[in-house]
């Protein structure tokens, strides 16, 4: 059975958060969630407005309504917005599988 392992490690402290999932979509959604929770965090809309002009995509958008393939993109759009402006953050999805 193949899994998605969700991988956010801080490159400063070293520290590594992991979650597995049952699908890729599932992966894809925490990614996203993850990354655009720590570049917005704390900052409301006008601020997001003002500080964060060029996020790529909304910081509160559904993401139910995307399949796995536009999933992709956003991913990849927030990974580059966040590697240009917090470089101390890496983030990966693995697949992999696992046999019971």
């Amino acid at each position: 059975m193949n899994i998605w392992v969700v991988r956010n490690t801080c490159l400063y402290s070293n520290e590594t958060y992991l979650s597995t999932h049952m699908t890729e979509k599932g992966a894809l959604m925490t990614m996203i969630n993850t990354v655009r929770d720590e570049l917005s965090d704390g900052l409301d809309e006008d601020e997001l407005e003002d500080m964060r002009p060029d996020m790529p995509h909304c910081h509160n958008e559904d993401l139910m309504q995307y399949n796995r393939e536009q999933l992709r993109g956003i991913v990849e759009d927030w990974w580059e917005y966040s590697w240009d402006i917090n470089d101390h953050a890496q983030y990966q999805i693995h697949q992999t599988s696992v046999t019971g």
